[in-house]
């Protein structure tokens, strides 16, 4: 999970580096998977009309703190549990989503991100097969 949230960090600043004309916005909040603050993920902002390349970064404790260009955005939350399944290739389990993908592959959940400070753009997700 953290070399995803490495990598997403790295796409960031490349985008950053090809699109110097948009100052990014820092963009705060909170996560919770119920009532309780979601232990550890990744968040990813991206344009709704794909004009510019997603932030990301890494949920811990509930709480994220990102770097995003300003627009209209879907967000996708992502958290994983060890699996059951072993991986022939590297011989471990592979972990396994615990959220469903209203979440994140088809993810329902939007923000608006405007220039400067944007704070408390906060979600709440339910573990898969919950209700």
């Amino acid at each position: 999970m953290k070399l995803l949230g490495v990598g997403c960090s790295l796409l960031l600043l490349i985008s950053l580096g090809c699109n110097s004309a948009e100052t990014p916005a820092e963009v705060s909040g909170t996560v919770l998977l119920g009532s309780e603050p979601l232990a550890e993920g990744n968040i990813i902002f991206e344009a709704l009309d794909k004009s510019t390349a997603p932030g990301a970064g890494i949920i811990k404790d509930g709480k994220y703190t990102i770097q995003v260009l300003p627009g209209s955005k879907k967000v996708k939350i992502q958290a994983s549990k060890p699996g059951t399944k072993i991986d022939p290739v590297m011989k471990s389990a592979m972990p396994e989503s615990i959220l469903g993908p209203e979440f994140n592959d088809k993810t329902t959940l939007k923000a608006e991100i405007k220039p400067g400070k944007n704070e408390k753009i906060d979600f709440q997700v339910k573990q898969m097969g919950k209700k």
